[in-house]
This record gives C-alpha cells, structure tokens and sequence, in this order.
C-alpha cells in the first residue's frame, strides 16, 4: 500500500472511544523488568537501572515537601495529558491514540492511596511509602505503558532527539525509523486537532488535506 494511502486510512480510521479503559490500552511490561512496572518507569523514564525507595518516592516529590499528592501520581503514571498519543514516546501510530478519562484518572489515584495511604488524608507520605516498600511493596502496573510523563513531542525529544541528534544532527538530515514515524505522527495529529470545533472530538471522520502532508510522505 502507498503512503499517502496508508494517511487516508489512518485519518478516517480517528474512532477513539470516549469510555477507552486501561485495560483496552494495555501496553506489556517488559520481560526484563520481570514484572515490575516500577523498575520499567525507573529505567524508561529516568534512565536508572537501580533505585532504592527513597529515590523513588523523591524523584516524584515534585513540591519537595515529602509527600505525593494525587497530581504527583497522576504525574508518574504519565496521565496529567488529556490523550495519549501513539504509544506516548512521540512515536507510534496515531490510531493507537486513546483520551485519558477523568474516570480513568481518578481510578487510578483511588487504587494507588488505597494501597499506600494509611491515614487516609489523600498524600502519601514518606513515611508511608517507606513503611509500604520496606515489604516488597512497589507503584503498580495499570497498564498505560512506562509513564511518559511529558507530551508526544517532548517525549520524543527525550527519547530519541536528544540521543541521536542534539550533538552532531541538530536538523535532523540523518533520518531514522523513529524520526519519521514521529513527524508522520505529527502531521496526523495536527490535521485531527485542525477539525471546526463543532466537528472535533472523537469518532469523526477528518478529511485529509494532501497540501498539508509533506512531500516525502506522498506518491
């Protein structure tokens, strides 16, 4: 199938539910991380192979008062967004787009304090998380991937951009898989979010505008 083919589909094909569940977004976690979507965070999110407790809970204290509060989980899991685009690194198919429900988010928090917040004053305290992982005890997988905390653009920026390009290609003249599949992505989301507001949301047919596709995307 031709590119410019695979655009018509893909801008036809915007039918994100509005009741999406985690469930239905279900990214794996990794088999080297056994399991353990906290260890998959640490290593995606900060770079770190190994973190104790206290590094965790810290570099997730944004108010560096100790204590997380519902913004700072939101935070982690990679939800204060609206959406998720892609797979939420700046890369991946639009398709897999889904929203981020204000039930999905107060979901996750209630499930996360329900575990760690002992008093039940809605933070988690220091001492709370300490007491929770000195047994094991560890954030747990909800299935909305690694926590990209940032958004598509950023995150691709994070993850790749810096990595590959920001010393030696800063224009990106060298091209990998990731690049391109980021700047379709791009291009896709823009014509989605350029719908006349009485059109716009999910389940709704965007026609494609071919001026608005680069040149490198068409046959």
């Amino acid at each position: 199938m031709k590119l410019i083919g695979v655009l018509l589909f893909g801008c036809v094909a915007f039918a994100h539910q509005q009741d999406t569940s985690h469930q239905e977004l279900g990214e794996k976690i990794p088999a080297e991380f056994e399991g353990s979507w906290q260890r998959w965070h640490m290593k995606e999110e900060h770079n770190l192979d190994h973190a104790d407790p206290s590094s965790v809970f810290l570099l997730h204290d944004y108010r560096n008062v100790k204590r997380l509060n519902d913004k700072d989980i939101l935070r982690m899991y990679g939800l204060m967004r609206e959406e998720i685009v892609g797979k939420g690194d700046g890369t991946g198919s639009h398709d897999n787009t889904e929203i981020i429900t204000k039930e999905m988010k107060n979901d996750l928090v209630r499930k996360v304090m329900a575990l760690i917040d002992k008093n039940g004053d809605g933070e988690i305290s220091f001492e709370e998380w300490l007491e929770y992982s000195k047994n094991g005890g560890e954030f747990p997988d909800f299935g909305f991937g690694p926590g990209h905390e940032y958004d598509f653009e950023e995150e691709y920026e994070k993850h790749h951009w810096l990595q590959y390009h920001a010393e030696s290609d800063p224009d990106v003249n060298i091209q990998h898989a990731e690049d391109i599949e980021h700047e379709l992505l791009h291009h896709l989301h823009e014509i989605e979010h350029e719908a006349p507001e009485s059109e716009s949301g999910y389940n709704k047919r965007v026609p494609i505008r071919e001026f608005k596709i680069p040149k490198k995307f068409q046959s």
